[in-house]
């Protein structure tokens, strides 16, 4: 269980991490757009997604790093990068559609993604709805 945790929180600081340079990035982006041209906020939620996708692919090599050091089952038998990632996806978006989940001592860790994908996606919207505001909303 330790390994475990060390793996999740190491994965969390590198989401986290990554998220915040995203989002830096972007503002540093769209500085470059003048007034309300929508082509900003396209651009800005499609760098956005990227980095949600990215943050899915982190506790994805997560988890395969631990189902290859034997930590974690799954409920398929031999799931590939690809099933991990889907799985991975479902736990971070909080969708958990069921078909692939954990067995065993690593269960209590998907909800730890699933916080975070909660906090980053509120934190992305947050940075959305602010850079509407700043960029669209005419200042009196």
């Amino acid at each position: 269980m330790v390994y475990i945790t060390l793996i999740i929180t190491f994965a969390v600081a590198l989401a986290i991490g990554l998220h915040y340079t995203a989002l830096v990035s972007i503002t540093k982006i769209l500085s470059h757009f003048h007034g309300t041209h929508p082509a900003s906020i396209v651009l800005a939620l499609f760098l956005a997604v990227l980095a949600h996708l990215t943050e899915i692919i982190i506790f994805a090599l997560a988890w395969q790093i631990m189902y290859n050091m034997e930590l974690i089952t799954f409920s398929i038998d031999s799931p590939t990068f690809i099933d991990i990632a889907y799985f991975s996806g479902t736990t971070y978006t909080t969708v958990g559609f069921g078909d692939i989940v954990l067995i065993g001592h690593g269960r209590i860790m998907t909800v730890v993604e699933g916080v975070m994908g909660l906090v980053l996606i509120a934190w992305t919207a947050s940075f959305t709805y602010f850079e509407m505001n700043r960029k669209w909303i005419k200042k009196t």
